[in-house]
């Protein structure tokens, strides 16, 4: 027992042990670990039933020499199967220099038979000089959903004129467990046709190659008929294989559009006129759209000199499958000469336009005719009257 007169000296001498020690503790504190450790980033995870479990694992050396590990697994259930792989290739053991990791993968076989639940093994590493590595795992086995096939449109209605171009991006996901071969199906209104191509290429498709889970996009091309009515129109656009089916519906969003068509009352595209007199000739505007064609004009390319009109001067509207009668009045130059001429009719209205080139035979008044042939019999007699008054001389 100390006494009291040792007591200053005793506790001088303790409280000099504690300061020696604390550089030494402090300098502990800031080492890094040393050791052989064998981890994993999850040490319980969940698979579906029907599907291989694999499990990360790293065996890391610090500042420790090379070590040589074994590895083995305990506790599976019988029936399961594993297989450690080391940069792809089946291992049984694998070696970690100082400061080397090593990354590793476990790969779990359940028995077809298997039972949804809670199963719980070791990971143990074995090293040369008796040391033990232990990895306490547990895998959750989930009821395995049916297989299915998911479309998705990323725009699933498209509004257009039916000369418009109806792209839809669809993406088709692989929810199964399989690699599978999808089929590709369509179903459209009467005269609609749909067509699957790659999303970023133009080649047609009838089938489509998914893995597990993948998901890829493709493009479905619908072109309605020429003269569809507006109105809304569903088109079913669908995937399937062996064990799954699915679809989606898209729409397209049809409004009318007018169409134009120019032609004469009987159909000939040729006419007569007089030089310098007016003549008349009967066209015909017919719409062939869907939506009333508005504000119709007919208008006319003609030769030098020539003057053209349109009677009325602007048709206000024609309805779908309607058409309007126009009479267009050519006057050919005074001075024309006898001939053909092109004359290029147009009508045109709110952007839409359609044109004839329609062909004037242009004749000269009779007049001038019988008019020039007097100078020429002039002409002849004054010839014959010098001849014979004359005679040779």
């Amino acid at each position: 027992m100390t006494s009291p007169r040792h007591l200053p000296a005793a506790l001088a001498l303790a409280g000099g042990l504690v300061l020696a020690a604390m550089p030494a503790l402090a300098q502990q504190d800031t080492a890094q670990p040393t050791g052989l450790w064998l981890t994993t980033t999850y040490p319980a995870l969940t698979e579906k039933i029907g599907q291989d479990a694999t499990l990360p694992l790293s065996l890391q050396n610090a500042e420790m020499p090379p070590a040589r590990v074994d590895f083995s697994v305990s506790g599976l259930p019988s029936g399961w199967t594993w297989t450690l792989l080391g940069d792809g290739k089946a291992v049984e053991a694998a070696m970690a220099g100082p400061n080397e990791t090593r990354a590793l993968q476990l790969k779990l076989t359940p028995p077809d038979a298997a039972k949804p639940g809670n199963y719980a093994f070791t990971v143990a590493g074995h090293t040369d000089d008796g040391r033990t590595l232990t990895l306490p795992v547990k895998i959750t086995l989930a009821a395995a959903e049916p297989d299915k096939l998911t479309l998705k449109p990323t725009l699933p209605a498209l509004r257009g004129t039916p000369k418009s171009s109806f792209d839809y991006d669809v993406a088709i996901q692989n929810d199964s467990t399989e690699d599978n071969v999808v089929n590709l199906l369509s179903q459209a209104p009467p005269g609609f046709t749909a067509t699957f191509k790659e999303q970023y290429g133009s080649n047609e498709l009838t089938s489509l190659p998914l893995k597990a889970g993948e998901t890829k996009t493709v493009k479905v091309s619908v072109k309605p008929p020429a003269q569809v009515a507006a109105g809304q129109y569903p088109v079913k656009v669908g995937a399937s294989d062996a064990k799954a089916q699915g679809e989606t519906q898209l729409v397209l969003d049809v409004t009318g559009q007018a169409d134009l068509q120019l032609s004469t009352a009987d159909e000939r595209l040729s006419g007569r006129a007089e030089a310098g007199k007016e003549q008349s000739f009967k066209f015909v505007v017919a719409n062939s759209g869907t939506a009333p064609a508005e504000n119709v004009e007919v208008s006319a390319n003609a030769p030098s000199g020539w003057k053209v009109t349109a009677s009325p001067e602007k048709v206000p509207e024609i309805a779908p499958g309607d058409k309007a009668d126009v009479s267009v009045t050519m006057t050919p130059s005074d001075k024309a000469i006898a001939g053909d001429y092109m004359v290029s009719v147009r009508a045109h209205g709110d952007g839409l336009s359609d044109s004839q080139q329609f062909r004037v035979t242009v004749t000269t008044s009779t007049v001038w005719g019988l008019a020039g042939l007097g100078t020429i019999g002039a002409a002849v007699m004054v010839l014959a009257f010098a001849v014979t008054r004359y005679g040779r001389r």
